[in-house]
């Protein structure tokens, strides 16, 4: 999920002082017991607001990057939503990415998250995903801050993803919309 911002160095420093470090150490405890295939790393120096799935030495991993993990608005549930996220880019079926084929596209990973990944998720550790939640607080950051070309902001979608636009990714998020079908609609940010 790409965010494409930075904390300042002060709000590093107030979530750090909050104790957040300690939250996000329980939530990837869960998300270990959950999925124990995959590596979760925290980056907490890098200030990049952003995360991502990738293969490092053939070994899927999930990295949640010190911008977004810290940041303010954005709390255990946010958080949760986008480390399913992340890990749907690894485990889910249907349309790949374009610059990775062993990873799953974002409306595949968005679908996954919603359905396989929040049952597996509280099943295997307990943890609840409440997706209303969630999306309030990736509203907060997603609207207001994202000057990207319309990347997440454009209301209208021509090719059939959902994921191109917020207005269309968090209606289709809150009622798990099954992700297209049709091959080379999706777009792929990973």
């Amino acid at each position: 999920m790409l965010f494409c911002d930075r904390l300042s160095e002060q709000e590093v420093l107030e979530a750090k002082a909050a104790n957040r470090e300690s939250i996000l150490e329980m939530l990837l405890n869960d998300f270990r017991k959950a999925f124990p295939d995959l590596t979760f790393e925290l980056q907490l120096d890098f200030t990049i607001v952003n995360a991502q799935a990738m293969k490092l030495q053939d070994k899927p991993t999930v990295t949640i990057y010190g911008g977004l993990a810290l940041h303010p608005r954005l709390g255990a549930e946010s958080l949760t939503f986008i480390l399913l996220h992340e890990v749907g880019h690894h485990l889910a079926e249907g349309c790949r990415s374009g610059r990775d084929p062993s990873l799953a596209c974002e409306c595949a990973s968005d679908y996954w998250a919603v359905t396989v990944g929040t049952d597996t998720l509280l099943q295997k550790s307990g943890r609840h995903l409440r997706m209303r939640a969630a999306l309030e607080e990736l509203n907060q950051v997603m609207s207001p801050r994202q000057p990207s070309k319309g990347r997440y902001t454009k209301r209208t979608s021509t090719s059939g993803c959902w994921a191109r636009g917020w207005f269309l990714r968090s209606r289709a998020l809150l009622e798990r919309a099954q992700s297209p079908a049709i091959t080379g609609c999706c777009i792929t940010y990973v």
